[in-house]
This record gives structure tokens, C-alpha cells and sequence, in this order.
């Protein structure tokens, strides 16, 4: 029976990229390894760690990495250890605990060639293979040190050829400097980093420690989602890497502000509190968290609604909210693969424009005002669509028909059509109708109210309000006199 295989993988993992992955999954298939322990250091004898993340932090980050790995594990056994970390005190403690396992520790060149120097190098090389991955390019000699090895201690070296370059240092550098590690590191790594600001710039630590007390955790898990995401944006359309950063950790800061301080920020008539975070986050960035950045503040102020005009950081801290990971809804993949940011924006501000109508929820005059900025088209609901619907109802013998095109003065709607029938039977007759020749318009109702009681029925098609009265309620409420000689009303039958 064959013996297990053991791989021995030592390290900071400051962090664990795809690089160690890659070579670690190599190894294994070229030497039939069955299983992989990936030690991590906590004070290696022969470097100083860099700052940017704990040892937990490390920890949590290569358990993610290895997550989803059948034959890698995590081994904790040099990061609980007191003092600096020696390889032939791991090596000894992993044979005592599985005596029967072959062991196969792998190394780099430099290591390879510095082996002499190492605490006991001659007890290493009885107790496990030295597996050298071989950077081309660098040096060389690797053969002749083997060999030198070999002679000196009985070392049985295997080279193997590196399968990438990726280094720890150039991940930290990237999280530093705003740029992507989406190739770098696995998802569910680079989600924890955005999260916890690991190896972020040490300006960026209040921030975060902000964050936390301001946001609830499913909000913070969003934050980092969008962070990953504007990154990535920024990346792609040259946009300001660092500006995008900042604007995407606070475009949600002010989310749990109440209600009542949110108010104070609305500019339409019915408020949206839904939306009102925005607004309330750019001012709030600025008092709180001492953000001046203009282009900054705008984005946060304008990543809920849009507007005409929208700077590159606008639209990409506004798509980084609407399509970051953990979006799923339909469309969102052909937003992210829009060829172009304007491209995205369109498709991104079309899919809000129809949820919100669908909803049966008003649309902020902005969110139209980015769509058509962009070249955008709005199908509008215009005056012979109303008098379609009129048609159907006068067809029907509803009395005292008006269309009311309000589109001028309110945001809920763009016509609003009011009709009355003679009973509650008549008034759901009514209904019935417009909703059956209405689909043959191509118009799907969206919200429908009232229709058991008869009295007062509304139907919303999003663009249009259709109000169907039994007549003692129309007559009590009157809610047409409010346009009463307004040139926008229109009485059905049009008198020739």
C-alpha cells in the first residue's frame, strides 16, 4: 500500500494569491501529492512582515483561498507557535503526527541556494523532499546547488519550472494604489480584503473604523462589492483609481441616517426617502469623514438617481451600486458587458427607469434626465395613447371621460384618465375591459387597487393612471377640479 503524500507549502501568505494556488496545484499533479498543507508563518526567522493585515486577517484570507480546494489545508501550527518559525521544527512536528506520510516541502530558488545556512539542514532533507520551483530567467544554478546537496546531506531535490510570476508584494501594491486584483487573488479573498481594508493606505483606517459603526454588516458586505466593483470600472475607463476608492466606500454612509434628517434633502414632491441617502451621504462624507474631493462628493450625491451631465466617476460609482457581484437580477450581465461606460449607463439607467414604473413607484426627473442625456429614448406615454384608452372605456358607455396630461406637474405619472360608470358593476365592467383591450396595446397593468369595493378603481400602466369612479364617488372627490380650464385637459368624446 502506497505511502500518503504529504506537500508542505511554508510561508507568510501576505496575502495567499493565485500564484501560490497555481504552484501548489502543479506540484501535487506532477508528484501525485494527495494532500497539501499550506503553513502559515507568524514571525518567519528570515524576513519582517509588512504591515496591511493581522495574523487572523491572513488566516481568514488563505482558508478562503483554499475553500474551495479538496486537497489543500490550512496549518496553524507555526502561527501558534511562540518565537520565530523553524521549517525543521514544523517538519519534526508533521512527522511525529502522521509517521507513515511522505513529506515533500516546497521552496523557491532563493531558498534553494540559502539551504546551508538554514537551522539544521541535514535533519530537513531526512525528514522531507525539497521541491524547488524554478523562476526562469533568475539566476540559475539550481542543478549544480541539487547536486551540491545531494553530496553535502542525502537531499533528494526535485525542480519543477514556476507556473507564475504573481508575487505578495505586487497584490499589496495593487490594494494600495486602487488597482484590481480580480486575477490576482480568489473572489472570495478579495471580497474579505475590500472588507476589512486589508492593505489599504493607512489614511483609509478611520474610514473603515467609521464604516463599521454606520453601516449595518449586510451593507458593509455591499460597500465592498462596490468597492471591488469601481475599482475594476476605473480600471477598464481610466477613470481616477483612488477617487473611485473613496467615492464607492462612502456612496452608502448616510443609508441609516432617519428618516426624518433624510427628509430634509428631497427635491420632489412626493420625497423618496428610498433614494435620499445619496444627497445626505455627500454632505455627510464632508462633515464626518473630512471629504473634499468635489468629484467625489458628486458621485456619492448622484449614485442613486443619476442626472445629464454625469462625470466618468459619476457613472462608474453609479453602475458599481447597480451591477457589483452579488446583483442578480435579469439584464445585469448584458449591462457588464457593455462595450462602453456610456454603453452600461443606457442599459443600466433603462432597466431602473421600467423597475421603477413597475413598481408603481415615482421616477426622480434626474434618472430621466442622465437616460436621455445619453442618447436615450424614453417610449413616452403620449396624448393618442390616452385617447386610445378613452375610446375603450366610451366604447364600454363609461360617462364623464377626461385625460389629464400631468407629466408637467407631478413625477407619479404622465397622464391620468378618469372616467365614471353607473354602478359597481358597470365600474368593474369597466375595469375588466381596459384590461383586456389594453394588453392588445401593448400595455400590461402594473399596480391595480379597489377592484373588490367597485367604488374608486385605480389602474397603473406606469405612464399612465387610470381612475375609474362610481359616480358618487367622483362627484365627492372632484379630483379633477384641480386642472378645471387647464388647456391639458381633455373631455372625451373631442367636440367637433
Amino acid at each position: 500500500m502506497s505511502k500518503t503524500k504529504i506537500g508542505v507549502f511554508g510561508g507568510t501568505f501576505h496575502p495567499v494569491h493565485n500564484g501560490h494556488l497555481a504552484l501548489a496545484r502543479h506540484a501535487a499533479d506532477r508528484l501525485g501529492i494527495d494532500r497539501v498543507l499550506f503553513v502559515i508563518d507568524r514571525i518567519p526567522p528570515h524576513k519582517v512582515l509588512a504591515e496591511g493585515a493581522t495574523d487572523a486577517q491572513r488566516l481568514d484570507i488563505l482558508r478562503l483561498s483554499i475553500a474551495d480546494e479538496p486537497r489543500f489545508a490550512a496549518e496553524t501550527m507555526e502561527l501558534l507557535r511562540e518565537g520565530p518559525s523553524y521549517t525543521v521544527d514544523t517538519l519534526k512536528a508533521l512527522k511525529e503526527r502522521e509517521p507513515d506520510a511522505e513529506l515533500y516541502f516546497f521552496m523557491g530558488s532563493d531558498m534553494l541556494h540559502s539551504f546551508t545556512t538554514w537551522r539544521m539542514p541535514e535533519t530537513i532533507a531526512k525528514l522531507a523532499t525539497l521541491v524547488c520551483t524554478v523562476r526562469p530567467g533568475e539566476g540559475g544554478g539550481e542543478e549544480a546547488t541539487a547536486a551540491d546537496l545531494k553530496q553535502r546531506y542525502g537531499a533528494n531535490v526535485i525542480l519543477l519550472d514556476e507556473v507564475s510570476p504573481l508575487s505578495s508584494t505586487l497584490v499589496r501594491a495593487h490594494i494600495h494604489d486602487a488597482l484590481p486584483i480580480t486575477d490576482m487573488v480568489p473572489a472570495a479573498a478579495a471580497h474579505y480584503i475590500y472588507l476589512h481594508g486589508c492593505y489599504m493606505p493607512n489614511e483609509l483606517a478611520p474610514v473603515y473604523a467609521q464604516l463599521r459603526a454606520d453601516l449595518k454588516p449586510a451593507r458593509m458586505e455591499h460597500t465592498a462589492y462596490v468597492l471591488e466593483t469601481a475599482i475594476a470600472l476605473a480600471a477598464r475607463f481610466g477613470a481616477d483609481a483612488k477617487q473611485a476608492r473613496l467615492a464607492a466606500l462612502l456612496h452608502d454612509c448616510a443609508k441609516y441616517l432617519p428618516e426624518e434628517q433624510l427628509l430634509a434633502f428631497a427635491d420632489t414632491d412626493p420625497a423618496m426617502p428610498p433614494i435620499l441617502h445619496a444627497p445626505a451621504g455627500a454632505v455627510r462624507a464632508r462633515e464626518i469623514y473630512g471629504v473634499n474631493d468635489e468629484a467625489v462628493l458628486s458621485a456619492i450625491r448622484l449614485h442613486t438617481t443619476g442626472d445629464a451631465n454625469m462625470t466618468l466617476l459619476d457613472k462608474i460609482i453609479y453602475l458599481a451600486d447597480m451591477i457589483e457581484p452579488s446583483r442578480a437580477f435579469e439584464g445585469v450581465d448584458e449591462i457588464r458587458s457593455a462595450g462602453t461606460v456610456d454603453d452600461m449607463m443606457r442599459l443600466a439607467l433603462s432597466r431602473s427607469i421600467w423597475y421603477i414604473k413597475e413598481k408603481g413607484n415615482p421616477l426622480h426627473p434626474a434618472t430621466l434626465r442622465a437616460y436621455e442625456s445619453l442618447g436615450g429614448m424614453m417610449e413616452r406615454f403620449g396624448e393618442n395613447d390616452a385617447l386610445a384608452i378613452c375610446k375603450v372605456l366610451y366604447d364600454k358607455k363609461a360617462n364623464d371621460i377626461l385625460a389629464l396630461h400631468i407629466g408637467d406637474k407631478t413625477i407619479i405619472a404622465d397622464w391620468f384618465v378618469v372616467a365614471s360608470g353607473t354602478s359597481q358593476n358597470h365600474v368593474r365592467a369597466l375595469c375588466d375591459e381596459l384590461e383586456e383591450k389594453a394588453e392588445e396595446m401593448g400595455l400590461s397593468v402594473r399596480r391595480k387597487e379597489g377592484y373588490e369595493e367597485a367604488r374608486w378603481i385605480v389602474l397603473d400602466y406606469g405612464f399612465a393612471l387610470v381612475h375609474l369612479f362610481h359616480p358618487e364617488e367622483r362627484a365627492y372627490y372632484n379630483i379633477e377640479r384641480l386642472w378645471e380650464g387647464d388647456s391639458n385637459m381633455i373631455r372625451y368624446p373631442i367636440s367637433e
